[in-house]
């Protein structure tokens, strides 16, 4: 039986920041902080997904034991400095397992925006395979589907938006125009967004007769993800027609 080591001791062996591990988990950095500091109870996906990384990554030991709370008192100095920096963390471009994504449906929609921060949470939504040529590496992925005609023709109800997440400090370097999900305190949204000031967002809808352009304040926004791929739920109304034939 191999000592057993907690989240903290793990990222600082593997030289990780908790961004860094954040994304190889496929969870927010907030809920790393928590759960290192015992704040929130890691759940089995995640625990799952922990245990992945250290058998493709051993160096030398292998933790079947993992201890998510609290500080450890049986790792040493010494062997924090046994282990070699991970360099190819920053190499690696594909993985052999399929990367599975949560999908934040139409119905869940609700439940996402009071418990986005719940990893046990997290872990009911339905989970589907990152689009073929999508590399999973270096990022936060989440499913998003479109609720609403306020996006048309661009996007229609049922259509599904494959986002990554956009860390707060990146937040002063959004690219105007450009599509993003949006998350505040009572809902989600998905919008082009233009940068009016630091401290207010303008959120414009493809059918502003359906949806004025509104004014948001940053300090209201609560996730922020940029939108990737999608995945069309019927194909596009073709244009008049005259039959010929």
């Amino acid at each position: 039986m191999f000592d057993s080591y907690n989240l903290l001791e793990i990222r600082e062996l593997y030289g990780l920041s908790q961004t860094d591990l954040a994304k190889r988990l496929a969870i927010t950095r907030e809920v790393v902080n928590k759960m290192e500091k015992g704040k929130m109870k890691v759940s089995k996906r995640t625990a799952a997904r922990l245990q992945t990384f250290l058998q493709e990554h051993p160096y030398g030991f292998y933790s079947g034991d993992v201890n998510i709370l609290g500080k450890s008192s049986q790792t040493s100095e010494k062997k924090r400095s046994t282990l070699p920096f991970q360099k190819q963390l920053l190499e690696e471009k594909n993985t052999s397992t399929p990367f599975w994504v949560p999908l934040v449906g139409i119905k869940a929609q609700a439940g996402y925006v009071k418990g986005f921060e719940e990893v046990d949470y997290i872990d009911t939504l339905e989970q589907y395979s990152l689009l073929p040529g999508v590399n999973p590496i270096g990022a936060v992925w989440r499913y998003f589907e479109v609720d609403g005609d306020s996006m048309e023709p661009t996007f229609g109800s049922g259509d599904i938006v494959l986002a990554t997440m956009v860390p707060h400090e990146d937040w002063n370097d959004i690219k105007n125009f450009s599509v993003y999900v949006i998350l505040t305190a009572d809902q989600l949204l998905i919008k082009r967004l233009y940068r009016k000031s630091e401290t207010e967002w303008v959120l414009i809808s493809d059918n502003e007769d359906v949806a004025p352009q509104l004014v948001l304040p940053v300090e209201k926004v609560k996730q922020l993800w940029l939108f990737r791929r999608q995945i069309r739920s019927r194909a596009p109304q073709p244009k008049e027609v005259k039959i010929t034939a």
